[in-house]
């Protein structure tokens, strides 16, 4: 699995009324295409969300039009000749023949309504057609999809792999009579979010316990992955649970859908560090899955697999063979002008471990809206890579040690384990930047009662405005500069500082009260109660300032937040003074630093998505670092970079989008600082 770093996942989601499935399917052009474009694992499908299987099944309904055709064996045997790994795709939850055979084994809602995703993109409005969920928890449901794996095995001999997708529930959609057993068997009885969440991953796990036991019995060499969502949940809920049944972790994330660009990093920055080798899935689609005739620009592939291969993990780019079963051929002229360069550079990154320097809890918290506390975890990652600290996401799990500082962005719940690690951190001389409603535990009480903080309630009348205090920032005293969310109120305790105050303004827009287009303007003088504050190890931000931040862009926020973690923490450990638009990713390969650099910006010029279409230039800029380095050189040409002019940096050189570089002996200096370089196992 970890040589299998340039991937394709294949998808073939094809309804029963196409007549002419697979009529233009040559076996041995279609794995040529694969091989000429520089890929080494394709999943291809066994069975699709319609329902239909794509070989002579006898456990479930083939498609009527291939008339007993094998084309899964088809595939399979042409791709072993090419030297090519074939995992094979299969569903769970979105099987629609399924769904019309035995409608006992669909989800069901409280309203004893079926569950069916009105559209995959949650954020746009129901369009006909969707699919509906099955029950897998149902024990005939399970059974029945038991089967369909050993008939696999007993036809096709040692797959490489098994690829289950759509592992989850709808929201709520737990209240079939088996989800009923199953729920009270284990404790789930509650109807609440925060305990439909806690049953789905606990059912997760129970059902990849139980198909990963089955395939270790009948091939113990298969990968196995359980596709659903490995979002970080602070108390290691979901992803965590079901962790000890994959042999590796795929992160599903085409950022030109509703995704978007930010969504990755979150997911790659946590899950994709949790020791698990791993492949970052985007799409070869201008938008989204089943996009046929959308091609996305090589610039975004670029990126996004360059972005990937720098986080430490392989590629998968999702594309979907059309009816008639021949490739796209410009899906695979891309695919393969940037499977090129990946491949060119997987010597570079051979060995190497990420370094972890700043870390951020996840805000994500079972029963939390997932769309604002993700938004955090965004936000702060968005906030740190703009300003070039190396971060990783973390949970209750997590070793915070390795961190110079924590971040808490948010609403950051604090169970007992997180609070004991927190206490301690902080004991040692560890650093916690904390924003909002973050500290408190799930009832809402503030917990971290070894800082001294009291609190009163939320502000009522906001937008609110950041006043600086002059020993702090004598620039940014000069003006009031808005806060548009509602924050919390603080009152600082003994040995806290004041950084910021908070300016109310004269009263809270309302029908009958307002001013001007858009917020009540600021009063003179401040509130008695402080915007940001800090003391010994901390500093805390009364605001949701890292979900502002990736909301509106509040630039103010932005740069409150970087001049504190620059004095608190310190520079970063390469790139201080880099443009916010290029991504600097650390790592250590032995003895040396390597460093990858990337310079692509998403631009929003679509009205419905970011369009990534040209690579940026390097040209001219300064890359600085916290200690001496003595010589840096590009990977590609071995040549060295010049000093800059005062001899404390390293100019860039003329060249777009991607940068190769390496810091031969930096972990030998004795002026370096010294970052904790954390090892991913790879199988």
């Amino acid at each position: 699995m970890s040589s299998a770093l340039r991937q394709v996942h294949l998808d073939f989601h094809t309804s029963p009324f196409i007549p002419d499935v697979g009529a233009e399917f040559d076996a041995r052009e279609f794995a040529a295409t694969f091989r000429r474009a520089r890929v080494n694992s394709v999943t291809i499908f066994a069975k699709c969300h319609h329902g239909m299987c794509y070989y002579p099944t006898q456990t479930g309904t083939p498609h009527p039009a291939l008339n007993g055709r094998d084309l899964l064996g088809e595939m399979l045997e042409a791709l072993r000749e090419e030297g090519i790994r074939c995992p094979v795709y299969t569903t769970v939850a979105w099987e629609e023949n399924v769904a019309d055979l035995h409608p006992e084994w669909r989800q069901m809602r409280a309203d004893g309504t079926f569950a069916r995703c009105e559209n995959v993109d949650p954020a746009r409005p129901p369009h006909p057609g969707g699919w509906r969920f099955n029950d897998w928890v149902h024990p005939d449901y399970l059974d029945y999809l038991e089967a369909h794996v050993r008939e696999l095995f007993s036809r096709y001999g040692q797959l490489d792999g098994l690829f289950f997708d759509i592992l989850f529930y709808d929201l709520l959609a737990h209240h079939s009579d088996a989800c009923r057993r199953y729920r009270a068997r284990h404790g789930f009885e509650a109807d609440d979010v925060e305990t439909f969440k806690r049953f789905e991953s606990h059912a997760q796990a129970s059902f990849a316990s139980r198909f990963t036991k089955l395939i270790r019995s009948l091939s113990p060499e298969s990968s196995v992955f359980y596709n659903t969502p490995f979002d970080v949940y602070v108390d290691g809920t979901g992803g965590r649970q079901r962790l000890p049944h994959l042999t590796h972790i795929e992160i599903e994330s085409l950022p030109s859908g509703f995704w978007g660009y930010y969504h990755f990093p979150r997911l790659a920055r946590g899950a994709g560090r949790w020791g698990k080798p791993w492949v970052g899935m985007t799409g070869r689609f201008q938008r989204m899955w089943g996009d046929f005739g959308g091609i996305k620009p090589q610039a975004a592939l670029e990126y996004e697999c360059f972005r990937s291969q720098a986080l430490g993990g392989g590629n998968s780019v999702g594309d979907q063979l059309p009816p008639r079963g021949r490739l796209d051929a410009a899906a695979y002229d891309l695919i393969g002008a940037v499977y090129e360069q990946c491949e060119a550079a997987e010597p570079f990154y051979a060995g190497s471990v990420e370094l972890t320097d700043i870390g951020i809890l996840s805000a994500n918290f079972p029963g939390k809206d997932l769309s604002a506390t993700g938004t955090s975890d965004e936000g702060a990652i968005q906030m740190c890579e703009e300003t070039h600290y190396e971060v990783s996401l973390l949970d209750e799990h997590s070793d915070l040690s390795a961190c110079r500082g924590l971040i808490l962005p948010d609403d950051v719940v604090i169970t007992p384990r997180l609070y004991k690690k927190l206490k301690a951190y902080h004991a040692a001389g560890g650093k916690l930047i904390i924003s909002h409603r973050s500290g408190r535990d799930i009832s809402g009480r503030w917990a971290l009662d070894f800082l001294p903080l009291g609190f009163n309630g939320m502000v009522e009348k906001f937008p609110t405005y950041w006043r600086a205090r002059k020993d702090f920032w004598p620039e940014l005293s000069a003006s009031d500069r808005v806060v548009y969310s509602q924050g919390v109120n603080v009152f600082p305790g003994k040995g806290a500082r004041v950084l910021v105050d908070r300016v109310l303004p004269y009263f809270k827009r309302t029908d009958l009260t307002f001013s001007s287009h858009f917020q009540t303007p600021p009063q003179a003088e401040p509130d008695r109660f402080p915007a940001v504050v800090s003391g010994k190890g901390f500093v805390y931000f009364a605001d949701p300032i890292f979900r502002e931040y990736r909301q509106t862009g509040n630039q103010a926020a932005r740069d409150v937040w970087r001049r504190i973690i620059r004095d608190f923490v310190g520079d970063p450990l390469v790139g201080a003074g880099l443009p916010s638009t290029m991504l600097c990713i650390p790592r250590r390969r032995g003895r040396d630093l390597i460093l990858t650099l990337l310079h692509y910006v998403p631009v929003r010029k679509a009205l419905e998505i970011d369009v990534c279409e040209e690579r940026m230039s390097f040209a001219g800029e300064s890359l600085a670092f916290s200690s001496s380095v003595k010589e840096v050189r590009r990977f590609d040409t071995g040549e060295t970079l010049e000093r800059s002019a005062d001899g404390k940096c390293f100019t860039l050189p003329v060249t777009k989008g991607r940068l190769l570089l390496e810091v031969p002996g930096f972990f030998t200096a004795k002026a370096s600082r010294p970052v904790r370089a954390v090892a991913t196992k790879r199988k």
